[in-house]
């Protein structure tokens, strides 16, 4: 009766190795960005549900504070406020955060997933920034709902390197961290002191955030009935060179 011999099994050759490796890099390379690319979708969805709940607990302080529109802070009250004196906060000063906190109760909603870290104690440092235009600072007084001709086309909150936004700042930054997301690349501005205004520049860390914005070249933006909508960084910019019916102001 005859042995049956075992044979071992052959193995790879080097151009079938290579091959292999070669359909794997094509497949990462067409299916990474597509992966990135959800992750993203997630995240600018995450952010606008914030700016959403934003949106909400300003229409409900407004019902709250006789149709006025909170201002953007108050100066020397109580430390003993709602949403408490933030981060070692030294001053008496009061922020927009601070006076909504009461409305939410989340620290987590001021901090787009997509933004530059920063530190979650502090009530000037979050990523969303409310229309100075509309939220008046304490020299003038608050504005009513009712001075709002249009709050379905007014920005209110939106995606912001700072607690408010001036109307100047989505057209000519003003450096460190007051600009609008992505407007870097919009303006053909870069991070350098000598592209910016007050002689200073964008600090290291949200460089990328001011060059290339946080959701695909766009920001979240609240408007000032309550909803939310996605927009491209240079429509927002496109608004502040207009004068009259501006989404930015008052009409």
């Amino acid at each position: 009766m005859k042995r049956r011999q075992n044979k071992n099994p052959q193995g790879f050759t080097l151009i079938e190795l290579l091959v292999v490796i070669a359909i794997i890099s094509i497949l990462a390379a067409t299916l990474f960005p597509v992966f990135a690319r959800a992750r993203e979708n997630a995240r600018r969805a995450s952010c606008m549900s914030n700016v959403k709940q934003l949106s909400l607990a300003v229409l409900q302080y407004v019902q709250d504070y006789d149709e006025s529109l909170p201002l953007n802070y108050l100066v020397d009250a109580s430390s003993s406020f709602p949403g408490g004196r933030w981060g070692g906060t030294t001053s008496n000063n009061v922020y927009l955060p601070q006076i909504l906190y009461p409305y939410h109760k989340s620290l987590q909603i001021f901090h787009c997933p997509s933004g530059v870290d920063v530190s979650s104690t502090q009530p000037t440092s979050g990523h969303y920034g409310v229309n100075e235009e509309l939220f008046h600072d304490p020299s003038k007084a608050p504005v009513k709902l009712a001075q709002i001709t249009a709050p379905a086309n007014t920005y209110a909150i939106m995606d912001s390197g700072t607690w408010r936004i001036y109307f100047n700042d989505a057209k000519n930054p003003r450096g460190k961290t007051s600009y609008t997301p992505g407007i870097g690349a919009v303006m053909n501005k870069t991070c350098a002191a000598s592209d910016l205004r007050n002689d200073t520049e964008i600090n290291a860390t949200a460089c990328n955030d001011f060059l290339s914005g946080r959701h695909f070249g766009g920001v979240n933006v609240g408007f000032a009935d309550g909803h939310v909508k996605w927009l491209k960084t240079e429509i927002v910019h496109g608004e502040t060179a207009k004068t009259s019916g501006s989404a930015w102001k008052l009409n």
